[in-house]
């Protein structure tokens, strides 16, 4: 069953975050600094030591669901010097990871045990685990909160290999495309999406990033995007996430009634999922 909690907690997992800047324009060739103490001079925040321990010279950094790239000249445990391989906007708060490995944890970071520890008293609350590797962090979780609901986001490589073992350690599964694409790239990311079956899956699945995302910026959504929606729900899509939709999107609200009416839409229309 699909968590019914009228609450989900997104928690970061390994996924990780830049700090808070003023946003900047960076160019092909820009050296640009990374710092674990945001108090450095002209340093972009990266609260995130587990990823300083753990990049090397000449590896690349992927900001934004890889719309700019940095590849790693120098670092150490609280510093990294990169050149940027992209010209772009670099914002606050957006994601960052490394491309060519998963940067490993062993627990939950500091921030998602707080989180926990801060709506541990309130019920009817699910929790979503950012880059899963194989469904065992699930466990960090249900150790903190015994029988909690947790769902699987699967937003990286190993976990698109691993989606049978996640599933059947989490109540249900999300295919999260900003992350899983900048990591494969467009073509292998196309490749993973269609080689899914949701109907196979021991959960249910539901599918995130850019579903309806004309409507970050636009009353309606694209007639791609409505065809797409209704060809996931045929396919046996549980539902889908929203992302910048909702999060950054010129009227959120509205946008949650389209996707809503939407759904219901494909729904009526697709037959029940054979048990």
């Amino acid at each position: 069953m699909l968590p019914d909690a009228p609450l989900v907690v997104d928690l970061q997992g390994a996924k990780m975050r830049l700090g808070r800047f003023a946003e900047r324009d960076v160019h092909v060739g820009e050296r640009v600094v990374f710092a674990l103490d945001a108090k450095e001079a002209h340093a972009v925040p990266l609260p995130h030591g587990e990823l300083f321990a753990q990049s090397r010279a000449g590896e690349t950094l992927s900001v934004d669901d890889d719309r700019l790239r940095f590849r790693v000249v120098s670092g150490g445990h609280e510093r990294i010097e990169a050149e940027a391989l992209v010209t772009g906007r670099l914002r606050p708060r957006k994601g960052v990871n490394l491309i060519e490995h998963p940067v490993v944890l062993d627990d939950l970071t500091p921030a998602d045990l707080d989180a926990i520890i801060a709506l541990s008293g309130i019920s009817g609350v699910a929790w979503a685990f950012s880059f899963m590797v194989d469904g065992h962090e699930a466990e960090w979780v249900r150790r903190r909160l015994p029988g909690a609901e947790v769902v699987g986001k699967i937003e990286r490589r190993e976990a698109v290999a691993q989606i049978d073992a996640i599933a059947s350690r989490c109540d249900a599964l999300w295919l999260c495309r900003g992350d899983l694409g900048a990591q494969l790239g467009m073509a292998d990311l196309a490749r993973c999406v269609a080689a899914i079956d949701p109907q196979r899956l021991s959960r249910p699945i539901l599918m995130a990033g850019q579903v309806i995302e004309h409507l970050t910026h636009h009353p309606e959504p694209t007639r791609s995007e409505v065809c797409h929606l209704f060809d996931l729900i045929a396919r046996g899509y549980a539902g889908i996430v929203l992302s910048d939709e909702t999060a950054i999107g010129i009227d959120p609200v509205q946008a949650v009634h389209i996707a809503s009416s939407l759904m219901g839409a494909a729904t009526s229309l697709v037959s029940p999922r054979a048990d």
